[in-house]
């Protein structure tokens, strides 16, 4: 069970109105219960601790939402040594994109994401395969 918007609000001592401002910023992932409330995993009062940090660095939401994507996708620490050139240049082209798609409709967007949700499953199948 995650927790309502009032409790991180409250556990957090963030406004219920920054919480939600975060959530429609893609800043912080929600679900919904079947009655409709929203609930959050108890690691979002961790990311809201880097929200706040990377907020007094003077980062914008969009460099915000950057650098939490690539703290949780974490590819270069993940990566031989050999392999960090490569990962650094998909670590550019995916903040490439995800700068494109932050003006991108909606329709758009989907459209992405399915075309990446297919490629990246086509890739996983072959290495696997192998």
């Amino acid at each position: 069970m995650g927790l309502r918007i009032g409790q991180v609000a409250k556990l957090s001592g963030l406004s219920v109105r920054t919480i939600d401002y975060y959530t429609r910023c893609r800043l912080l992932q929600v679900e919904r219960s079947s009655s409709n409330y929203r609930l959050y995993s108890e690691d979002v009062l961790e990311t809201l601790k880097k929200i706040s940090i990377l907020k007094e660095q003077r980062l914008t939401i969009a460099e915000i939402r950057r650098e939490l994507f690539l703290e949780k996708n974490a590819v270069v620490g993940n990566c031989k040594k050999d392999d960090t050139n490569l990962s650094l240049s998909l670590q550019r082209k995916i903040s490439r994109l995800i700068d494109v798609l932050e003006s991108a409709s909606e329709e758009e967007r989907k459209l992405v994401y399915k075309e990446l949700e297919d490629r990246i499953s086509g890739i996983l199948v072959r290495l696997k395969n192998r």
